[in-house]
């Protein structure tokens, strides 16, 4: 078991279900195990920030917007700062207070201390938080809250495989939640000119990653739609059902089809991805910008059935491994 979650449980903080469900929700939603522990409400900001610095080994500090200064923020470059996911908090002389996610980091403290010339004090800080911090003083998009924490970096810059595996077999060999939108793009592929994957976190549907005519995770990540507002997604989201026709004449819908430059008059689909009983994304595809959908989509709704079971395998093994460390300690 991580020993976050073994300092949390071992002081009555939260029970052994709620960290069941906080892992289930890692793997849908990305982000390090704290966070999600804390959206769930298991957890207060206190209480987390407290078992992080006693994981860690450093302190950890809550934070006052009074003492942050502009000119001491301005030490760490954006490009830095995002990098490593720390925040610069306040300067002492030549000390610098340093906020950061993972204090065993090294890299960054060196980079900081060394090339900056500061001597670095690290602090622990929930994930989060930092999340909020770089959104309002660096201007980082929110988005990375949902990172896949387990994709490791190994892993995303080793080459492609020799042999193209089909997506069925990327669905079956998944490991992580990233692995699982890759196979699904893969095999919407089959049936759009062009893919969308969005993640459903209420009010809002944001986009992930996307494939096909025009589309790939970057222009995909620039897509957002808020479900707290008449629209298809809305509809498909509260429903769990598939929509099939043109984009609606609201506000959401239009801003979506400038966005992906829909021509008027033309269809798409949204289909609703559920886990638990809780749709947790939504796929949009179309026959491209000025395209129209043909066919059945049966045999689409039938192959993406896989997509839920993939996360259910995973979240399983990630349960699994989380009791196998506890009973090897």
């Amino acid at each position: 078991m991580p020993i976050l979650a073994r300092i949390l449980r071992d002081r009555g903080v939260v029970t052994e279900r709620q960290l069941q469900e906080a892992i289930q929700h890692q793997v849908l939603y990305g982000g390090r195990l704290g966070t999600n522990l804390y959206e769930l409400g298991f957890v207060t900001e206190e209480r987390l920030q407290e078992a992080l610095a006693r994981a860690h080994g450093v302190p950890g500090l809550p934070v006052d917007p009074r003492v942050i200064q502009p000119e001491t923020v301005a030490l760490v470059p954006k490009a830095l700062a995002v990098k490593h996911k720390v925040f610069p908090y306040r300067l002492q002389g030549r000390t610098l207070t340093l906020l950061m996610v993972d204090p065993t980091d090294h890299t960054a403290v060196a980079r900081v201390g060394y090339s900056l010339g500061f001597i670095v004090k690290t602090a622990v800080l929930p994930e989060f938080r930092m999340v909020q911090l770089l959104h309002d003083y660096y201007g980082v998009d929110e988005k990375w809250r949902f990172t896949d924490t387990h994709r490791a970096a190994a892993a995303r810059e080793a080459p492609a495989p020799a042999v193209e595996r089909t997506p069925e077999e990327l669905l079956e060999a998944a490991s992580t939640r990233d692995e699982v939108v890759e196979g699904a793009l893969a095999l919407c592929q089959r049936f759009f000119r062009r893919v969308v994957f969005f993640i459903v976190r209420e009010p809002w549907c944001v986009g992930w990653s996307g494939a096909g005519e025009g589309m790939d995770r970057a222009a995909a990540a620039s897509l957002k739609v808020a479900l707290d507002q008449p629209s298809v997604f809305q509809a498909a989201a509260r429903d769990r059902t598939v929509f099939i026709g043109r984009l609606g004449k609201g506000d959401e819908d239009q801003r979506l089809a400038r966005a992906l430059s829909k021509k008027a008059g033309t269809n798409a689909a949204v289909v609703p991805i559920t886990v638990r009983g809780r749709v947790v994304n939504l796929i949009y595809g179309d026959n491209g910008a000025a395209g129209n959908l043909k066919g059945s989509m049966g045999e689409l709704m039938v192959e993406l059935q896989k997509v839920p079971k993939a996360y259910l395998r995973i979240i399983r093994r990630r349960i699994a491994e989380t009791r196998k460390k506890e009973t090897n300690t």
